[in-house]
């Protein structure tokens, strides 16, 4: 029951409404469970509400809050979920500078920032993808005839996701439909260049970064952290949606595989001068993770500074699988440094931490394994199928291992529940 004489039911729904706002933008920009609750609390907070339980999923979320005797329950759902880098900074902004408002103010806000245009024009976009893949092809040591094909076939495939969107097509659907655009556009480019070079076998390395763009880096990480945060519920809907797209994108490359005959086989190193190398390997290193974070819709001066700190991380994680350190322990090193780069540059800049994070964590998510076991899976090579996949899950636990000791040690309430009245009621 409520005292109608203290507070009409009225007025009490639009506080939840204004609430539950907050966490469906956040929610479809692709923030974490963490940052979901933080923001709710912090506009319940700002509305006199003195005490909000939330339950945060994938795409949907309930709250219910409690006031001056009274209560309310509102439920809201994500239709679609975009990654916004940009929006993700200024609702997270917004929320930490919120004092004494209405629910019709909050709403505002929330209004204002929902029609930001995105900063890069959709053939923008799509170009930094390309770029980000032609990097990842060099870094798996990809042919540099073959990279041409890489940056092509992702290009456009990008496009044509990016368009697709508008739409509201199914995400799997879409991620199919751009992974065989990119993937046949790839084999179209790449195999005709490598006959003409006599070298045909080597057009085999890009296949898997033509189509790398659709690795789903922001609920990936996002799922690690939630799992490390036990939110269990939405940490495991992540993890289901990013299997998903990747089962989607590797469906796309078993069709383009059994039509043309094309296998994602590693490569050995090329024969470069070290110097040169490790040159190129830095070079590429910020330019994949850079045009990422610009792929995310992150202003420009987040991008770069999220493909500095990706650029350092690698460089260690590279430095550490030289000299034959675990795969997983070297991902969980360079994990540890994007953590606490990224929290430190965030605040100095006025980003989302996850604007810097995301995109710097990415270079070393280990898609190309992740992609190699499922085509493995559909060719039933169980051999390529264990060694693939014992890879990738490894390579994720020793990020997560990473990604979490840094945010334990730079986030201090991000590991400690401290639930309590959002206000005082003495």
């Amino acid at each position: 029951m409520i005292d109608d004489k203290s507070k009409p039911w009225t007025e009490l729904g639009g506080e939840a409404q204004a609430v539950v706002r907050m966490g469906k933008a956040l929610l479809s920009a692709g923030a974490c469970t963490y940052r979901v609750r933080r923001c709710m609390e912090l506009v319940a907070a700002s509305l006199g509400i003195e005490k909000l339980e939330t339950q945060v999923g994938l795409n949907e979320l309930s709250i219910t809050l409690f006031k001056q005797g009274g209560f309310r329950t509102q439920v809201g759902q994500v239709h679609s979920i975009a990654i916004n880098a940009d929006k993700l900074s200024k609702l997270e902004k917004m929320a930490d500078n919120l004092t004494a408002t209405t629910a019709a103010d909050i709403e505002h806000q929330i209004d204002a920032i929902d029609a930001r245009a995105p900063f890069y024009a959709p053939w923008l976009n799509a170009l930094c993808a390309a770029v980000a893949c032609t990097a990842v092809g060099f870094l798996n040591n990809a042919w540099w005839l073959v990279l041409i094909g890489v940056f092509v076939g992702a290009f456009l495939g990008q496009y044509v996701r990016v368009k697709l969107t508008v739409f509201r097509l199914n995400p799997y659907l879409t991620a199919l439909i751009s992974a065989l655009i990119a993937a046949f556009i790839y084999v179209g480019i790449a195999l005709p260049l490598s006959l003409l070079a006599q070298v045909p076998s080597n057009y085999g390395a890009g296949f898997v970064p033509a189509i790398i763009f659709l690795v789903p880096g922001f609920p990936l990480v996002n799922a690690i952290l939630d799992l490390i945060k036990t939110d269990v519920t939405a940490g495991l809907g992540r993890l289901a949606y990013a299997f998903m797209i990747l089962v989607s994108a590797a469906a796309a490359l078993v069709v383009v595989s059994w039509a043309v005959g094309v296998q994602p086989d590693p490569l050995p190193l090329p024969a470069l001068n070290p110097a040169l190398h490790w040159t190129l390997i830095a070079l590429t290193s910020w330019l994949g993770v850079s045009g990422w974070a610009i792929m995310f819709n992150a202003r420009l001066t987040g991008a770069l500074t999220a493909g500095c700190v990706g650029l350092v991380a690698n460089l260690v994680r590279l430095t550490l699988i030289e000299v034959e350190s675990p795969p997983w322990l070297a991902a969980a090193i360079a994990c540890f440094i994007i953590g606490l780069l990224a929290s430190w540059a965030a605040q100095r800049i006025g980003v989302a931490y996850a604007t810097i994070s995301v995109p710097a964590a990415l270079i070393m998510v280990p898609g190309v394994a992740a992609y190699r076991a499922l085509v493995a899976f559909s060719d039933g090579d169980a051999t390529a199928l264990l060694t693939n996949s014992s890879a990738a899950i490894f390579t994720i636990i020793g990020m997560a291992i990473g990604l979490s000791i840094a945010r334990i040690l730079t986030e201090r309430e991000w590991i400690l529940d401290r639930r309590r009245p959002l206000v005082n009621t003495d």
